[in-house]
């Protein structure tokens, strides 16, 4: 299984653990990119951020904005599960 640590406004790729596909295919989009990915078990949609020196980000898109950030609310500093779903 894999995780991120919730601890941020956006998913870092340095705070996955246990993916690394998911890991190198954030990597490797562009920004502005989306991805589909099931968080803490809500399917959503993600957005690449620019590149800030060597950090690889997305941000929630839509609905799935409103439940990160109330994820990082309640759980700051803690996991959420994480997987692609395409």
């Amino acid at each position: 299984m894999s995780f991120v640590e919730v601890r941020d406004y956006a998913l870092w790729v340095d705070h996955i653990h246990g993916n690394e596909p998911l890991q190198e295919r954030i990597t490797a989009m562009e920004p502005g990119a989306r991805i589909e990915l099931e968080v803490d078990g809500f399917r959503s949609m993600w957005e690449k951020l620019p590149v800030r020196g060597q950090r690889h980000g997305i941000k929630a898109a839509g609905e799935a904005h409103r439940i990160w950030h109330s994820l990082r609310d309640e759980r700051r500093g803690g996991i959420a599960s994480v997987k692609i779903c395409r």
